[in-house]
């Protein structure tokens, strides 16, 4: 909550608040002043929150969005891009919410319904729509957006009238600060750390992991968090060794972990570390199988670099569906759209699954869905301050291997292609 107070000031300035109608644009910069304020304001920045509070507290502000929002929870309002650049992500999307609502169709009441709104990939666009259906169209539940800048409008307007915002792929850790009805899809660097444990765990025999990361702040706390998941998970750690991101020769690094007899590697940087680091390999520490994250994904590296990791694994900030579940999708999805899953069909029906548990569970309105939500979320520190959700279903990050010098998406524990 640090930046709150930046935050908001920032957000009663944005184009897309002053350019609403004046009731709408007074509710969202009242609740974006008191977001700033209640995270601890000081100077200057706190006289400007106050004096939007003094101006804007007593202004008429309808609240027919409010009492809608109260009335119940059977219709789910869909903000994602269905025509333009982005359409084959919203429409994939939507193909994963439709089952998980089928399913609950099928088998409980009440019925369920989603509304869906076209954004075009427009923020300004997808706000407007945003607040129709909030107002017009009754729903106490959104779905959206794909990207962060796009979701932030739809969280704001969400929080005004008390709904709830479910956010299938954005990936700003910021939106958590919007308001406690916000929840999020996100694979956080904790389940993605556990994720490659598993992975390295389950492809090699007797691992011992040796971590290479760029000594960037980002990078290092994802070595840590790899490291942490190394010790949770029980598999054998070599050591940490983190060298400066924009060094050419990382012999030492590399013979470090290798003296100390690890038998994996795990390489953290950006993609010129990580080819710099690929190019040393032959010459330095030939064989060792290498592990990552999505800075190993070939689109980003020079040829040299895809050559010299063939054969590479790493995992991305997307779910896989593991065991039964994952061939039941999977047949249901290709039954019903004709086409194999995507990942944003997984993302859509998690993202349903999460909402139809908590109806199923006895939630009938929108305070009710909400607690629902949050005991669906991660039990950790960084779960809970994300409120990032847990797949109702077994799932794991999504590992990918490098298969001339492209990323192959496979099953978790299954056979490498």
């Amino acid at each position: 909550m640090a930046d709150a107070p930046a935050w908001a000031l920032e957000y009663t300035g944005l184009p897309e608040v002053t350019r609403l109608d004046p009731v709408t644009r007074a509710a969202e910069q009242l609740w974006a002043a008191r977001i700033g304020l209640a995270a601890g304001a000081t100077g200057d920045a706190r006289d400007r929150l106050r004096a939007l509070l003094e101006v804007y507290e007593r202004c008429p502000i309808d609240s027919m969005a409010i009492r809608r929002a109260a009335t119940g929870v059977t219709r789910f309002g869909v903000v994602v891009p269905l025509t333009g650049r982005y359409a084959r992500f919203g429409k994939t999307l939507v193909n994963g919410l439709r089952l998980a609502i089928e399913e609950h169709n099928r088998a409980f009441a009440p019925t369920l319904s989603l509304v869906l709104h076209d954004s075009g990939g427009d923020p300004l666009t997808g706000a407007r729509k945003a607040r129709w259906l909030l107002r017009d169209h009754g729903v106490s539940v959104l779905i959206g957006e794909l990207f962060s800048v796009n979701t932030a409008p739809l969280a704001a307007a969400t929080q005004v009238t008390g709904a709830l915002l479910l956010s299938p792929s954005a990936t700003n850790e910021r939106l958590a600060i919007l308001g406690d009805g916000v929840f999020q899809l996100q694979v956080s660097d904790r389940v993605l750390s556990e994720g490659l444990v598993r992975l390295v765990a389950a492809r090699r025999k007797n691992p011992v992991l040796g971590i290479l990361a760029a000594a960037t702040e980002e990078d290092s706390t994802r070595a840590a968090t790899l490291a942490a998941a190394c010790r949770a998970l029980n598999l054998p750690l070599a050591g940490v060794e983190r060298v400066p991101p924009g060094a050419a020769d990382l012999t030492d690094g590399l013979g470090a972990l290798k003296g100390r007899k690890a038998t994996a590697l795990a390489l953290l940087g950006p993609p010129r570390f990580v080819g710099n680091a690929a190019a040393q390999l032959s010459s330095i520490w030939s064989g060792v199988p290498v592990y990552g994250f999505d800075s190993l994904d070939p689109e980003g590296l020079n040829p040299e670099a895809r050559e010299a990791l063939e054969g590479a694994e790493f995992v991305t900030p997307d779910y896989a569906l593991t065991g039964a579940p994952r061939d039941s999708f999977e047949t249901r999805y290709r039954s019903a759209y004709g086409e194999a899953p995507t990942r944003m069909a997984v993302r859509g029906y998690l993202i349903g699954l999460a909402l139809t548990h908590g109806i199923e569970a006895g939630a009938a309105s929108t305070p009710m869905l909400r607690e629902a939500l949050r005991a669906q979320v991660y039990d950790t520190d960084e779960g809970r301050a994300l409120r990032a959700l847990r797949p109702r279903l077994p799932a794991e990050p999504e590992p990918n291997v490098i298969r001339k010098g492209r990323a192959i998406a496979f099953a978790p524990g299954g056979e490498v292609p």
